[in-house]
């Protein structure tokens, strides 16, 4: 989905769990480590896109160490909260702006 923001994370590898996936992911997209621990799951997001179906948890996470970098040549940003909006996201993610509102507000 070139050109949208995107929450880091990317597909389940066989025998991982998703809190897994999500610690290679972070590690590979941003070059920050993170241990499962320092997850929490927050919601979830259900999108059908016209060639497949995308459940996509959402976690919070909590503890980090290393400086998040772009790894794989995306722009990287933080952003507050009452901004994510103003960041065009695929369909699945937009959702999820909402939960971290709440969260973070």
């Amino acid at each position: 989905m070139a050109g949208l923001w995107e929450f880091p994370g990317g597909k389940i590898e066989p025998g991982e769990r998703p809190e897994e996936t999500l610690v290679r992911e972070l590690a590979e997209e941003l070059g920050i480590a993170v241990t499962p621990p320092c997850l929490a799951p927050l919601s979830f997001a259900s999108h059908a896109y016209d060639d497949f179906h995308l459940l996509m948890p959402l976690f919070v996470c909590r503890r980090w160490s290393g400086h998040a970098e772009p790894r794989e040549g995306q722009a990287l940003k933080w952003v507050r909260p009452a901004r994510l909006r103003d960041h065009p996201m695929p369909p699945a993610d937009e959702p999820l702006v909402a939960h971290l509102m709440d969260l973070l507000m």
